[in-house]
């Protein structure tokens, strides 16, 4: 069976402390649907929009084909969307891909009666050859239902090409919702794939383990392209973005010959401090990278090494140090009762987070993926405090609710650790937020305290209609 008309929908996540949920993956399959001549429009629930908006919007195009990018955070709403969606329109297929599908394969489908296929790792040819009407059994990575089973057809290979991928231009996207350009940064996905072995990490899962890249010219035109539309924030989303360093220095000094004055670069889902050196760190501030944050996920070699990490602690602290004295805006990320972690080894970490100039230093409560070395080991061991269908849904990675424990971090040390884990993360945003509304004088100091008070952070934000007010708020002050 052919489809002609897709809708894309990124569903509600509902609770979630951040104002949208913007999937750069539905851009991509919308570039490679507009490519192949496929109809296609998009809904982002996350922006606010309740069912009757998508309803409505189901009616108006018609749809044979609704698309949903799907995390595993808040998954049993997605589950019930579906639902919801597949009986008041049972002629309409639905396909899921995103992390979650790629994590749970076929499980999905088991627990999710009402959709149709999975789309398992890279969608960009799975979703063309399912809308071109291949047979179900010749299109590798895809989940489908053949009589009362569940088949998977097996990984599909890989995409060494990147640059014959065409880059998102969001065409039908309510950017203008999702993006205030003088304070949100648009990602730029430059590369894919992580070949690291770290225990905790389920990203191989979602993306795979090969490493492929798009070259410095093809990331240039995709910047110069959103240039010139008035966009001159750009994170780069890469979980990998410097694993290559040769590759971003010449991207660096392509950059340099661009006339794009005013570029405003980040790094904010974190890069490896094995992988940047100082020489890097420079020519990137050169060229507009201003922010950047460092995976250092514990304090000591001991932790690191039980991670599986590959890297050291001294590593970690020079990059920390230089890019700070180059003047970057440093975060750093670290994670609260990782195995063999005791609460000594903990200080040692809230002991780097205090020692530098850093703008915040998130710290996340551990969070044990299916199929990584941690959940077998967890599973193994008889450690789980919360049954994993309960907290991959609620994705508890700032809450004070532990979900496993170890003989050296117990749960009531475990919920203490936590705890003060957390106070150290907000003191830390009340520092960096403080500095960055410092021109606002005591209102400045003051609205800083306020967002980072344990009660905004837990609780106000979970809230859309408040969440939406506090971001109108924080952007009258940062204009």
């Amino acid at each position: 069976m052919a489809y002609n008309k897709i809708l894309l929908v990124t569903p509600p996540y509902s609770g979630a402390r951040v104002n949208a949920v913007f999937c750069a993956g539905l851009g991509y399959i919308a570039e490679i649907l507009k490519g192949s001549g496929l109809k296609y429009r998009v809904l982002d629930m996350s922006l606010g929009y309740g069912y009757n908006i998508l309803q409505k919007k189901i009616d108006e195009l018609a749809p044979d084909l609704i698309a949903i990018s799907m995390m595993t955070y808040n998954y049993k709403e997605t589950y019930a969307l579906i639902e919801k969606i597949k009986t008041s329109n049972p002629n309409i297929s639905i396909v899921a891909g995103g992390p979650h599908i790629s994590l749970l394969r076929e499980k999905v489908l088991d627990k999710c009666p009402h959709l149709d296929y999975g789309v398992v790792l890279e969608g960009e040819r799975t979703i063309v050859e399912l809308c071109q009407g291949n047979s179900l059994e010749s299109i590798k990575g895809l989940i489908y239902r053949s009589s009362n089973s569940v088949v998977y057809n097996g990984d599909r290979d890989f995409i060494e090409d990147l640059d014959s991928i065409p880059y998102p231009r969001y065409e039908g996207f309510e950017l203008e919702k999702t993006f205030d350009k003088n304070v949100n940064a648009l990602p730029i996905v430059s590369s894919r794939g992580c070949p690291f072995d770290c225990v905790y990490c389920p990203v191989k899962c979602s993306i795979g383990a090969k490493f492929r890249m798009r070259s410095p010219e093809n990331i240039l035109a995709e910047l110069r392209y959103w240039y010139y539309k008035g966009y001159k924030r750009f994170s780069f989303a890469d979980d990998n973005f410097t694993l290559v360093k040769e590759r971003v220095f010449n991207l660096c000094e392509l950059i340099k010959k661009s006339n794009m004055p005013d570029l405003k670069l980040s790094c904010d889902n974190g890069i490896r401090a094995d992988r940047v050196d100082k020489d890097l760190l420079l020519l990137m501030k050169q060229v507009g990278f201003y922010r950047i944050a460092f995976g250092v996920e514990a304090g000591n070699d001991k932790v690191l090494k039980n991670l599986k990490k590959s890297e050291n602690i001294d590593t970690l602290k020079q990059r920390i140090t230089e890019a700070c004295s180059l003047g970057y805006e440093v975060d750093l990320f670290f994670l609260v009762g990782s195995p063999g972690e005791t609460p000594q080894d903990l200080n040692d970490s809230f002991n780097i987070a205090l020692q530098y100039p850093i703008g915040i230093a998130y710290f996340y409560n551990i969070i044990p993926f299916p199929h990584t070395e941690l959940f077998s080991w967890i599973k193994k061991n008889g450690r789980f405090l919360k049954d994993p269908a309960d907290y991959l849904n609620d994705y508890p990675i700032l809450d004070n609710i532990p979900v496993f424990e170890t003989k050296d971090m117990p749960f009531n040390l475990r919920k203490k650790a936590l705890g003060d884990a957390f106070c150290l993360m907000r003191k830390t945003m009340r520092r960096s937020w403080s500095k960055r509304l410092s021109r606002l004088g005591v209102f400045g100091r003051f609205a800083a305290f306020i967002y980072t008070t344990a009660f905004m952070q837990d609780i106000v934000l979970r809230d859309k209609v408040l969440r939406r007010l506090i971001y109108k708020l924080a952007k009258v002050c940062f204009s």
